[in-house]
C-alpha cells in the first residue's frame, strides 16, 4: 500500500486561511449597551444543535460505490477480500470522526451564537476536517492501488456521473 506525501500546508496554517476567510471589521458602536443584550436567550441544547449539513458532503466517497457495483466491476475474490478488510478496519475510524465532526461543529455553533471565543473550536473543527478529508484521500489511493485501471475508471466515472 502507497502511503500518502504529508500535505504541505500545516494544520496551523490552513486554520488561519481558514479564519482568515470569515474575518470581518466590527461594526461600529451604535449604543452603550452591553454586547451581551445582543445575544438571544435560547436553550443551550438549541445553539450547540448539529445538522445534516454539518456533516458536509466528502470531497470523494467511493466505497459504497464499489459494494453497490460489486457485479459491474467484475471484482476478483482477493479484491473483495481487500476491499472488504480495509472497510472494516476504517469505517468505525470514519464514523467516529465524522460524529467528532458534528459534535465540534455543534459547539463551534454554539459559541459564536453566544458570544464566546471561537478561536480554538475553529482550528479543532479546521482539523478535524482535515483528518476527514486525508482518510477519504487514503480510501482513494486505496481503491486506485486495489481496482484494475479499467475498473478504477469505470468506478470514477460512476461517482463523477452521481454528482451532477
Amino acid at each position: 500500500m502507497t502511503t500518502l506525501p504529508k500535505l504541505s500546508i500545516p494544520a496551523a496554517a490552513l486554520a488561519a486561511l481558514l479564519l482568515a476567510g470569515c474575518a470581518q471589521p466590527a461594526p461600529p458602536a451604535k449604543s452603550a449597551a452591553p454586547a451581551a443584550a445582543a445575544v438571544p436567550a435560547l436553550p443551550a441544547a438549541a445553539l450547540g444543535k448539529s445538522v445534516p449539513g454539518d456533516a458536509a458532503l466528502p470531497i470523494a466517497e467511493l466505497m459504497p460505490l464499489t459494494m453497490r457495483y460489486e457485479a459491474d466491476l467484475k471484482l476478483t475474490p482477493e479484491q473483495i477480500k481487500a476491499i472488504t478488510a480495509y472497510r472494516e478496519a476504517n469505517m468505525p475510524k470514519r464514523i467516529a470522526g465524522q460524529k467528532n465532526i458534528l459534535a465540534l461543529r455543534g459547539q463551534l455553533r454554539a459559541a459564536m451564537l453566544s458570544g464566546q471565543p471561537t478561536g480554538d473550536l475553529m482550528r479543532q473543527v479546521s482539523q478535524a476536517e482535515l483528518d476527514h478529508m486525508q482518510a477519504r484521500e487514503r480510501c482513494v489511493v486505496f481503491m486506485r492501488t486495489t481496482l484494475t485501471p479499467e475498473q478504477y475508471t469505470q468506478l470514477i466515472q460512476r461517482y463523477l456521473d452521481g454528482l451532477r
